[in-house]
């Protein structure tokens, strides 16, 4: 199901695999080591989110989330800057949360915690774990630190090189959200649109939570190359005619145009991350049925970041008020969708997976409100 659209990179190196390759020379000394994970810090949400990892059995733990603020045993790692050995976590851990449930029920024992800080800043956790009671002792733990270390270093790099080009990118975004008027809250329920299709049908195509991650951060952008549209289109109050409709439509390739040439030119390497990227931002015009732009693919061609942020688009611009247009009512919001689905121009697993999390869905819409 992957993406037939010219150009674009069709071998992704990303995390996880970096850290399989890791988790392999580990296990070729200690094969008792059974799982290494990557959990991410949303400072902005205080939630801890399960991002890579590497299992013995191919079995992750995916989609997890939790409030920081409920996991004091984690809070004391940060505020202490230590790492945390369990040897026998049935005598350790009395909580009944979700990851200690997955935890248990995979007949993990004992574990190694490592909190990873950019300078000050808490970002993440690597967790070590074994289903061998005792399995961290002082020379295995010293094995394991010189991985940690890599690890953690392999994860800084990606989050310095994702920033770096996001922040960049935001220069131009900042720029285009004061040219466009639609924009308001848009690209922020944009992203949780896009977060939520992709945590729906994350498991039938099977998304990773570094992709989902990706296509978080990354949805916003869809539209990035509104900054090269002249303004007597881009704010044109009325309907666009034929040859102002041909260069509204050239957004997408200035879009792509831009990340292009911004990845090269900060050097990154960013196989994965800016594929998904790229894909977004060249493919979210497109239409399952060949009618849209810029290539006039066909469903399965497009790549499913694409599709996602397709929706994702749809539904808040009819769902929102415009300054040419009243919002729609939810009602006629879902029937236009499902129409879309008939005919083939949109993911109808996608479509269902938003249209299913009508109270995850609402809420974003309140919290993003465009003010008044």
């Amino acid at each position: 199901m992957q993406t037939q659209m010219n150009e674009l990179p069709m071998t992704r190196q990303d995390l996880s695999q970096r850290l399989a390759n890791l988790h392999e020379i580990i296990r070729g000394r200690y094969d008792f080591i059974d799982r290494i994970s990557i959990a991410i810090y949303d400072a902005k949400n205080d939630l801890l989110k399960t991002f890579v990892g590497s299992t013995s059995d191919g079995i992750p733990l995916q989609g997890y989330e939790a409030h920081l603020a409920d996991v004091p045993s984690l809070q004391a790692l940060i505020h202490s800057r230590k790492s945390r050995i369990v040897q026998d976590m049935d005598a350790v851990f009395n909580s009944h949360s979700d990851h200690t449930g997955w935890l248990r029920s995979q007949n993990y024992l004992s574990s190694y915690t490592i909190p990873i800080f950019q300078g000050n800043l808490f970002v993440a956790f690597l967790f070590f774990d074994s289903k061998k009671a005792d399995a961290f002792q002082q020379e295995t733990v010293h094995f394991l630190d010189v991985f940690a270390d890599l690890a953690a270093h392999l994860y800084l790099i990606e989050l310095a090189a994702v920033k770096s080009l996001i922040n960049t990118v935001h220069l131009a975004t900042d720029f285009a959200r004061i040219r466009d008027l639609e924009t308001g809250n848009h690209l922020d329920r944009m992203a949780k649109y896009s977060r939520l299709i992709a945590r729906g049908v994350a498991e039938q195509y099977q998304l990773s939570d570094e992709f989902i991650e990706y296509l978080h951060l990354f949805a916003p952008l869809h539209d990035i190359g509104k900054v090269g549209i002249p303004d007597k289109v881009l704010l044109k109050a009325g309907k666009l005619g034929t040859a102002e409709w041909e260069i509204m439509q050239r957004h997408v390739q200035l879009g792509t145009m831009m990340i292009d040439q911004m990845v090269n030119d900060l050097g990154l390497n960013l196989d994965n991350a800016s594929a998904i990227m790229r894909n977004i931002v060249a493919g979210h015009h497109e239409r399952g049925d060949g009618s849209g732009y810029p290539q006039g693919l066909k469903l399965e061609q497009i790549p499913i970041e694409a599709r996602i942020v397709a929706i994702a688009d749809v539904y808040d611009a009819l769902s929102t008020a415009r300054p040419y247009k009243t919002a729609w009512t939810e009602e006629d919001v879902i029937a236009e969708l499902q129409k879309e689905v008939a005919a083939g121009r949109l993911d109808a697993t996608c479509v269902a997976a938003l249209l299913n999390a009508t109270e995850e869905r609402l809420a974003i819409q309140a919290r993003f409100a465009d003010p008044v």
